[in-house]
């Protein structure tokens, strides 16, 4: 009786048999874990990027030049291997007129060098000779002043005192002689010679004076004067040749280093394009695998310019072309939809002040060549100790993550980043915004490669609680309806009512029930064939408006592999709402599976 009993309660009356078209679900209280399942793609943690560097030789065009050859997308590679070879042709043209300018210029600045070396040895002489003339003129003043002039003076002077004695004796000889005429001993005309003769001393005794006066007022001025003159003269000279020795010595200076900057110039464009050309062949990072780089936003066509990477093709100064992933430390590249990116959370990792100090101790001493030397010294340390200066403070969600290649292995991993602002939304589901999240796997896996799809299940809270669930697939609303849903539950009579239910938190799989359903009640796991039904009737009713709403509401028609929603969920999209890429059901604002079915 008691078998009887609970078959009446679960199917009605046992004598009715259950519909074979249903498929029921008893509702019980189980241990309901939150998680968030999204698929995304195999990623390596350390990706070394092959950009291209070679800049844009046009102005106004971007195109910097071609793939002459490229390696295979999909070959293993080791560090140093090359890998692209683009082509430098035009580059090669370039070095050949820059060589030739380059050699102009050095010979510019050869010549301007050895001219500026001549003019400094020019001007040092030009200045000497100005200095020996000024010299000369110093000399030739102090001679005059302290040797011509003193000694035509002395002679001048002799001439005086001589001509002042032979007067003085001719005097005492007149004196005799006309005494000697007076006592008869002389005649008149000797007396009269003696005479002429005392004249003829007085007029050479006047004679020396006069020169002594000429000498003195006239002479000595004139003389002083122009050596005077020639020596001021000397010493402009002297200052008209040292300035213009400046004035030619800058001038060639200029010409000297205005040479030489062209010269650097050339030389520093000739070794540009050396570099171009050395950028033209492009070396393996990296011990890895290749795998030629397609942007995200021209995955489906949605870019400004489509990349691809063939022999021929025209590359861009920036454009990767390459990335080749170390295949030892993979993560998936997920994105986690915005009603539920706030209960993600990634590594949480704080400074710890290890790089300031050692700085700061290598730094310490106010020796300049030192501090020089400890910069290049803290830049070898700092890489060897890159770890400590950051400290982990969180771990990372915990995640579980299966390989679309290798389904029946459950790998662990955690959740290692989430992006701060929502990434570039595509044409199929304009509406909907999701954060790039990057899942590190924990443990390294041998014949994992990038780019395999992957469904990542991050675990929001570890604790489990005994709550009142049911299966998603019997859930069925609309956003509109808040917390509220409905559900088609069987009752005493054996039939399906449609029933309010009130839902709260949910994972992939299963939804807590609040209100509305009880323990031990049976519930529609395809409620779409009884709502297919409600319509038919409403329709053969006369009513043209479809009231009914549908079991599993509007999937966006879009499908997992071989059309069923990832999870389990009947083909073409459950009734969490859940996309070709295996997406978390959308939800609203309240983090509550949003079911978009008409009500």
């Amino acid at each position: 009786m008691a078998g009887a009993g609970a078959a009446y309660k679960f199917f009605g009356n046992p004598f009715k048999a259950p519909r074979a078209d249903l498929v029921y679900h008893s509702v019980n209280y189980e241990a309901l874990q939150l998680t968030i399942v999204e698929r995304g793609q195999l990623e390596s943690a350390d990706n070394r990027d092959v950009i291209c560097k070679v800049k844009a030789g046009n102005k106004g065009s971007t195109v910097a030049t071609t793939i002459k050859w490229v390696i295979d997308d999909g070959s293993p590679v080791k560090q140093g291997q090359l890998i692209v070879e683009l082509d430098d042709s035009g580059l090669q043209e370039q070095l050949k007129s820059q060589r030739i300018a380059r050699d102009k210029a050095s010979s510019d600045f050869i010549k301007a060098e050895e001219d500026y070396k001549i003019l400094l040895s020019q001007n040092n002489s030009d200045i000497e000779v100005a200095k020996t003339d000024l010299e000369i003129a110093k000399l030739n003043l102090e001679k005059y002043l302290d040797g011509d002039y003193p000694q035509a003076l002395k002679l001048v002077l002799g001439n005086i005192k001589n001509a002042e004695s032979d007067r003085d004796m001719q005097q005492d000889r007149s004196a005799w002689a006309e005494r000697m005429v007076k006592k008869g001993y002389m005649t008149a005309s000797q007396a009269q010679a003696e005479l002429s003769r005392l004249e003829s001393y007085d007029i050479t005794l006047k004679k020396a004076q006069e020169e002594l006066r000429v000498l003195n007022n006239f002479t000595k001025k004139l003389m002083e004067t122009d050596f005077r003159s020639k020596l001021e003269e000397k010493k402009r000279a002297l200052e008209r040749v040292q300035l213009q020795a400046k004035a030619k010595e800058v001038q060639a200076e200029a010409l000297r280093k205005s040479t030489k900057s062209v010269y650097q110039q050339e030389q520093s464009h000739f070794d540009e394009i050396e570099e171009e050309i050395r950028k033209c062949r492009i070396y393996a990072p990296q011990d890895g695998m290749v795998v030629y780089f397609v942007p995200e936003n021209t995955r489906y066509g949605s870019g400004s310019r489509q990349t691809t990477i063939a022999q021929g093709e025209p590359v861009v100064e920036g454009q990767k072309l390459i990335r080749i992933p170390d295949l030892k430390h993979m993560l998936v590249n997920t994105k986690v939809h915005e009603a539920m990116v706030s209960k993600v959370k990634g590594e949480d990792w704080k400074l710890t002040g290890f790089g300031d100090s050692i700085r700061t101790v290598l730094t310490a001493t106010p020796d300049a060549l030192t501090n020089l030397l400890a910069g290049f010294a803290f830049t070898e340390i700092r890489e060897q100790y890159r770890d400590k200066e950051q400290q982990q403070i969180f771990g990372g969600q915990k995640a579980r993550i299966r390989v679309d290649a290798f389904p029946e292995r459950i790998l662990q991993g955690h959740v290692k980043s989430v992006a701060t602002v929502a990434g570039q939304m595509d044409w199929i589901s304009a509406d909907v915004k999701t954060y790039q999240t990057m899942v590190a796997i924990d443990e390294p896996v041998e014949r994992l490669k990038p780019q395999m799809s992957a469904e990542v299940t991050i675990i929001i809270e570890d604790q489990l609680e005994k709550v009142l669930a049911v299966p998603l697939q019997a859930i069925f609303g609309s956003v509109e309806m808040g917390g509220q849903r409905k559900c088609f539950v069987m009752n005493t009579d054996g039939q399906a009512e449609e029933r309010d239910i009130e839902v709260g938190l949910s994972n992939d799989k299963m939804a807590e029930i609040k209100t509305g359903l009880q323990e031990g009640d049976q519930v529609v796991l395809n409620p779409r064939v009884l709502l297919n039904e409600k319509n038919k009737n409403k329709k053969a009713n006369g009513d043209k408006t479809a009231a009914g709403t549908e079991a599993t509401g509007k999937s966006d028609g879009r499908r997992g592999p071989g059309g069923k929603r990832p999870g389990g969920g009947p083909p073409g999209g459950g009734p969490d709402g859940g996309d070709f890429r295996g997406n978390s059901p959308r939800r609203d604002a309240n983090g509550r599976p949003d079911f978009p079915a008409k009500n």
